[in-house]
């Protein structure tokens, strides 16, 4: 579940976006694997993960013509969240052993994570539009980077307009 609240304030040129994101997922995990010595079993381990991420966007809109605008943005976050994830799981093979121990396996997640972006988006007539966006998230062990990333959009509005025309 992900919730985010914001607004925009424009400043001549330029619009200032700060936002806070509210993120919590929910993992369970349950299953054999059979077949196997080194066979593992979740027995429906569940954990949570909670975040929050406060950020702020920086942009400006440039009109190109009278149905054409390219929109330029920059932003930075932080994402606040619970240390680690932990589910737990059996050796098939000691399953009859006195105790049956279980094993914790356990993910740990950086907190605080930073994240920074940026992009430029051609909008176009009927809300056709292109975009090429760059996402990083940088923290203690992770460095991931997603880049020159292209998509085209088409707003549904446009394309309910773009139906009835034909018709």
């Amino acid at each position: 579940m992900r919730a985010r609240l914001g607004f925009t304030q424009q400043m001549g040129a330029f619009y200032l976006q700060p936002t806070l994101q509210f993120d919590a997922r929910w993992l369970r995990v349950s299953g054999k694997e059979e077949g196997s010595v080194a066979g593992f079993n979740f027995d429906g381990s569940a954990d949570t993960f909670y975040a929050a991420t406060p950020a702020l966007e920086i942009g400006t809109d440039i009109a190109l013509s009278d149905i054409a605008s390219l929109r330029l943005y920059g932003k930075a976050g932080v994402e606040f969240s619970t240390k680690q994830w932990e589910i737990e799981g059996r050796f098939a093979a000691a399953e009859n052993l006195p105790g049956n121990p279980a094993l914790h396996l356990t993910e740990a997640i950086d907190s605080p994570l930073y994240r920074v972006g940026a992009g430029l988006e051609l909008n176009g007539v009927n809300g056709v539009g292109m975009s090429v966006r760059y996402n990083g998230a940088f923290g203690e062990t992770v460095n991931r980077m997603q880049s020159a990333r292209l998509s085209r959009s088409v707003s549904r509005l446009a394309q309910g307009r773009a139906g009835r025309e034909r018709s």
